[in-house]
C-alpha cells in the first residue's frame, strides 16, 4: 500500500498549469507498474490511492476556500456572496458576480482538480482494465469507472466542451469533446458497464456503502448524466431501480437537518459521500495552519458560518456557532421569502434557515448563552447580549439567517481547530435521486412524478404538498430541497431560465439591522433590511451575458500550451 500512495503523494504535490501537464504525467512509484499492478491487493491499494486522491482533489481546500463547493454554490441565483462588503474574499467571489475571466483562479483551480482525479481513476483502469481476471478486480475497475465518469459529468456541468480522457494520456494532445450531450452520453454508458461488477449497499444501515461506489451510484450518475443529456427514457430505466431499493430511504423529518452535519454521516439516505478521517500528522496536529490541513475543509467554515464581527458575540454569542466567521455563502432573501411561504414551519426550512424570531428568540434552534439566566421574552427582546450589532447592515444579509452548511459545533474536528468542519461531503442522495426521476416521469408519468414529488414535500413536513404536478413546481421544489448542494447553477442552465434569474438578483443586495440596536436599545430586538445596489455605487456593472456565463471559459492557460483545444460559445469571441 505504501508504493501507490506515495505514487499519489507525489501526483497531488505538483503545481499543474493545465490538462495536458496534468495527463502527461509519468507515473512515479516506488516500485516498477509492470510488477505492481498485478495482484488482488495491488488492486485494493489502487483504488484507495485513488479514493484518496478524489477526496484531496475535490474534497480539499484553497485555503479558506473549496473550488467545488463555492465553485457550483457561488454561481448559483439564491446565494449571495456576501462577507464583509463587496471587496471580501474576492478571488472567488467574482463567481458570484459574474466578474471572472479565462484567468481567473477558481476557473483553473476547479478543472485541474477535477482533471487530476480523472488521472487517479485512469490507472486502476489502465493497469487492471484489460487483465482484471478476479472479482476484486473487476470490481476496482468498475469502482474506478464510476468515479471518472462523475468526474466528467461535473467537468461538463461546469464547462462547455471539456475533453474526454478516457485513457492515459502519453504523446496526444486533450481536444474539445464532440459536444456536452456526447459527454453526458458516454457517462452513461461507462456506468452501465460498470453496473455487473459493483456491490450492493448491504441494507440501510451500512454506511460504508455510503463511502464507496455501488450500484446505487452507479446508477445515479447515469441517470444525472441522462437527465443532462436530455434523454429522460433512459433516467427513468437507470434510476427506479435506485428510488425503489430497499437499501436507501429518506431520513425522517426530524432528522433532516442531520444531513448537513456529522450525525448524518453514512446514514440511510446518503448514496455516496466523501468520508473524511483526519490525519493529525499530516494536517500539522492542532497548528493546521502550519501543515495545510487540505482534508475536513479546514477555515471553509470559517467563511460560511455567520459573520462573527456583526454579531454581539464573546461569552454571549449564539450557541449554534462552532466557531467565528466571515458570513459567505448567505441565502437570497427572495429566495428565502419563497420557501417561507411555501414550507411554514417546516423541518426542512428551519433546517435551512432561521427566521428573526427564531434566530434572536428560540433556544432550541439557535439559542443564546445569556439565555441561561433569562426566562422569559420580555427579558430576551430587551437583552443587551445578542443580536446583529452594525447599525450600518450586515452586507447581503436580511431578514433571516441561514443555517444548513453552518459549521455546527459537534461538526468541529477539535483535533485540528474549531473551523475544521468534520462532516463529511454529500455526493449523491436519494432526495436529489427522487426527484431527478420525476422530472424525467412529468411527461410521460404525471402520477410517477407526483408520488415522488409528494415524498420529499411530505418528509420535509411541508405545508404545501402538491395536488398536481407541473415543471414549475418540480422546479420550486428541488430549489427548496436541494438549496446550497450544487444543483441550482447547472439545473437553472440547463432549464433554459437562466438570465431571468439572474437579472432578477444581480446587485440587489439586502442590508440587514436588528432594530434594538439602531434605536439604541429603544425597540426589541427584530431583524429588518434594506435593498441596495453596492456595485453601481462603485461604478462597477454586473451582467449575466446569456450564451455565454451560462459555463465557465476553459482555463487560458490550458488553451495557451494547447494548440489542440479552443474556447467556445460567448468565450470564443
Amino acid at each position: 500500500m505504501k508504493k501507490i500512495f506515495l505514487s499519489i503523494a507525489l501526483l497531488s504535490s505538483m503545481m499543474f498549469t493545465a490538462c495536458n501537464d496534468m495527463l502527461d504525467v509519468e507515473q512515479k512509484a516506488t516500485s516498477n507498474t509492470d510488477s505492481f499492478y498485478k495482484t488482488d491487493a495491488d488492486a485494493k491499494s489502487a483504488l484507495t490511492a485513488m479514493y484518496a486522491t478524489f477526496i484531496g482533489e475535490i474534497g480539499a481546500t484553497e485555503g479558506i476556500w473549496n473550488a467545488y463547493i463555492m465553485g457550483l454554490n457561488y454561481s448559483a441565483d439564491d446565494v449571495f456572496a456576501a462577507g464583509g462588503d463587496i471587496n471580501d474574499h474576492a478571488d472567488f467571489r467574482i463567481l458570484n458576480e459574474f466578474r471572472y475571466d479565462a484567468s481567473s483562479s477558481p476557473i483553473g483551480t476547479l478543472y485541474n482538480h477535477i482533471y487530476k482525479a480523472i488521472y487517479s481513476a485512469n490507472l486502476v483502469i489502465n493497469y487492471f482494465g484489460e487483465t482484471a481476471d478476479t472479482p476484486i478486480k473487476k470490481q476496482a475497475v468498475a469502482e474506478a469507472k464510476v468515479m471518472r465518469a462523475w468526474a466528467h459529468m461535473l467537468a461538463a456541468q461546469v464547462y462547455y466542451q471539456p475533453p474526454l480522457i478516457d485513457h492515459l494520456i502519453t504523446n496526444e494532445k486533450p481536444v474539445n469533446a464532440e459536444s456536452q450531450k456526447a459527454i453526458f452520453d458516454w457517462c452513461v454508458k461507462e456506468c452501465e458497464e460498470a453496473l455487473p461488477n459493483l456491490p450492493e449497499r448491504n441494507g440501510k444501515n451500512d454506511k460504508e456503502g455510503a463511502w464507496v461506489v455501488t450500484k446505487g451510484f452507479a446508477q445515479f450518475v447515469a441517470g444525472k448524466s441522462a437527465l443532462f443529456a436530455g434523454d429522460n427514457a433512459k433516467v427513468i430505466s437507470v434510476m427506479k431501480p435506485l428510488v425503489e431499493s430497499q437499501n436507501y430511504a429518506l431520513v425522517p423529518g426530524e432528522r433532516f437537518r442531520d444531513l448537513f452535519h456529522v450525525e448524518g454521516d453514512g446514514c440511510e439516505e446518503k448514496i455516496f459521500e466523501f468520508n473524511y478521517i483526519t490525519n493529525t500528522a499530516a494536517a500539522g496536529g492542532a497548528e493546521a495552519w502550519r501543515g495545510g490541513n487540505n482534508r475536513g475543509r479546514w477555515m471553509v467554515a470559517n467563511v460560511i458560518n455567520w459573520r462573527g464581527d456583526d454579531i454581539k458575540g464573546g461569552g454571549t454569542g449564539p450557541k449554534i456557532c462552532s466557531t467565528g466567521g466571515w458570513g459567505g455563502g448567505s441565502i437570497n432573501h427572495e429566495f428565502a421569502h419563497k420557501m417561507l411561504a411555501n414550507d411554514g414551519d417546516s423541518y426542512r426550512r428551519k433546517a435551512t434557515f432561521l427566521t428573526s424570531d427564531e434566530f434572536l428568540y428560540d433556544e432550541k434552534l439557535c439559542g443564546w448563552k445569556s439565555d441561561a439566566t433569562l426566562t422569559t421574552r420580555a427579558q430576551k427582546e430587551f437583552d443587551p447580549d445578542r443580536g446583529i450589532t452594525k447599525t450600518t447592515g450586515s452586507f447581503s444579509r436580511s431578514d433571516v439567517m441561514e443555517v444548513k452548511m453552518m459549521m455546527h459545533p459537534n461538526d468541529a474536528d477539535l483535533s485540528v481547530g474549531d473551523n475544521c468542519n468534520n462532516t463529511n461531503l454529500c455526493i449523491a442522495r436519494l432526495g436529489e435521486a427522487y426527484l431527478i426521476y420525476a422530472e424525467a416521469c412529468l411527461s410521460t408519468n404525471p402520477a410517477e412524478a407526483k408520488k415522488y414529488i409528494n415524498k420529499i414535500q411530505e418528509r420535509a413536513g411541508s405545508k404545501t404538498v402538491s395536488e398536481t404536478v407541473d415543471l414549475k413546481v418540480l422546479q420550486d421544489e428541488k430549489e427548496y430541497e436541494l438549496w446550497f448542494e450544487g444543483c441550482r447553477w447547472n439545473d437553472i442552465v440547463r432549464w433554459g431560465i437562466a438570465k431571468q434569474c439572474y437579472d432578477k438578483v444581480l446587485d440587489n443586495i439586502p442590508y440587514q439591522t436588528d432594530e434594538y440596536w439602531t434605536s439604541n436599545g429603544t425597540k426589541p430586538h427584530k431583524l429588518v433590511y434594506v435593498v441596495r445596489h453596492p456595485f453601481a455605487e462603485a461604478g462597477i456593472t454586473l451582467k449575466f451575458v446569456e450564451g455565454k456565463n451560462e459555463y465557465w471559459p476553459l482555463p487560458q492557460n490550458v488553451i495557451e500550451i494547447n494548440d489542440q483545444m479552443h474556447q467556445v460559445r460567448g468565450w470564443a469571441k
